[in-house]
This record gives structure tokens, sequence and C-alpha cells, in this order.
């Protein structure tokens, strides 16, 4: 079902809106400027609430469906459920290393940015193997019955950050993405 796919390359097209704003404040950072925790805050949340609950299950019903179907499609896609597991591990370590900074307790600037590239990277990297391996993998071996069965297994939830947008911690992150973009169209 080519509709899963599409929305979960959606959620990859939006997350790295997410990762290309820690980006920018980064180099803020590198520069001597301040984080803007607003920003930091809203990245951190969205990653910790959409991304673990409901992108990463969905994909891993697609894993799950196609190690049944053909598992030797998989080369070069690591277990995916184990990748998101130390993806959600490694951004609860990067959201208490921006918690210690902002309760005023002193670290040092260059341990915020190794755990901070460290996350940048590891979820680019991510995005690239899913996009790269397991996206065509599924679209060329998972049969209609197979997405068929996924789609039951779904649970409905709207994007807290670009559909629904209540949530105040969004707020800065997503002015800071529209003014970016807006910035990057011109």
């Amino acid at each position: 079902m080519p509709g899963i796919i599409e929305s979960l390359r959606n959620d990859h097209s939006r997350l790295t809106k997410l990762l290309d704003a820690l980006e920018r404040q980064l180099s803020n950072f590198e520069e001597g400027k301040v984080l803007d925790f607003d920003i930091i805050d809203g990245i951190l949340h969205y990653c910790l609430s959409y991304p673990d609950l409901h992108h990463h299950p969905m994909e891993d019903l697609i894993f799950q469906a196609l190690r049944a179907r053909n598992p030797e499609v998989l080369e070069g896609v690591d277990d995916l459920r184990r990748e998101h597991e130390g993806l959600a591990e490694l951004t609860r370590r990067f959201a208490a290393a921006i918690h210690t900074v902002e309760q005023d307790i002193p670290v040092e600037r260059t341990a915020i940015q190794k755990v901070a590239k460290e996350f940048l990277s590891a979820y680019r990297r991510h995005i690239m193997m899913e996009e790269k391996y397991f996206f065509p993998a599924a679209q060329r071996n998972l049969k209609a019955e197979d997405w068929s069965a996924i789609a039951q297994k779904l649970k409905p939830m709207e994007d807290p950050l670009f559909e629904r947008r209540e949530d105040e911690r969004f707020s800065a992150l997503y002015r800071d993405i529209l003014a970016w973009d807006r910035h990057s169209a011109a």
C-alpha cells in the first residue's frame, strides 16, 4: 500500500526539517551563541512523542511483514526495532544533557555538541538507510494483503507539530521552521 510508504516519507521530510533546525542551533552554539531552548525542547519532545509512538511502530510492522515474506531482501537493513530503540535511547541522552544545561548545572560545551552531533548523525543515517534500502524493498516485495494487514494494525495519529499544532511546546520550533522555509524560498 503506497499510502503507508508515502506517509512515512512525509514523516522523514518533516523530521529532516527538525534536524536542520537543530543543526542551525548547533552552528550558533559553536559560534559561542546561546541555544534557543524552546526550539531544542520542541525537537526533543517531538522525537520522544511522534516517531517513537507512531512512525517507528509503523516501520516495525512493515519490517516484520517483509521478514516473513522475503527475509533475503533485508540485507543492508539492520534490525529496525533495535535501531529504533537505539534512536530513542540517544534522544533521551540528548534530552538529559539539555535538561542539565537548562538547570544551570555546569557542563562542557563540547559534551553538548558531542551528544547533539551523535543524535543528528544517527537520525540522518537512519532516514537515509530506510529511504535507500528499506522502503524500496518493502514496495517491491510486500503484497496487497501484507499492506492491508499492516494498515489494520495501525493506530491513527496526527503529527503533533505539522498537523495538530495544539501543543505550545512546538510553537518556537514551528515558527523557526516556517521562517527558514520562507528564507530558503527567497
